[in-house]
């Protein structure tokens, strides 16, 4: 399979003193790819060969602070879940031990699940079928 990667880095992202919709270039550059991208597939004569330049997934990396998510990383999500697939990822993770990665963990999910944030949700690999040999 040939994939083709680009990753989109986000730095200084809510360091800001005022995070008032610091979102809104995130997201218009999400819409603005899926835009392009429609624009492309809808002309007549289409490039067969066109990239697709579409975000399909967000990694948010979370501050391994202990304290759970910060109202602006639950804004954001918000804001983006339901344009873009969201990963949640707990960064420095190798920094804890496992009693608060899983407590941090916890927390987190619980935190989404109560803001109705949809995040991808990875196949379970103990249900896909054995491969044959």
């Amino acid at each position: 399979v040939n994939l083709t990667l680009t990753v989109v880095d986000t730095p200084g992202f809510g360091d800001a003193i005022d995070n008032s919709n610091c979102w809104d270039p995130v997201l218009h550059y999400v819409e603005s790819q899926y835009e392009e991208f429609l624009e492309a597939e809808t002309k007549v004569l289409r490039n067969p060969n066109m990239a697709d330049t579409r975000v399909h997934a967000c990694l948010y990396f979370i501050a391994p602070t202990g304290h759970g998510l910060n109202p602006l990383d639950i804004e954001f999500m918000q804001q983006l879940h339901d344009k873009v697939n969201i990963i949640p990822i707990i960064s420095k993770a190798d920094t804890l031990v496992e009693e608060e990665i899983a407590y941090f963990k916890s927390q987190i999910m619980q935190q989404i699940h109560a803001a109705k944030i949809k995040i991808y949700e990875f196949p379970d690999l103990e249900d896909a079928e054995e491969p044959e040999k």
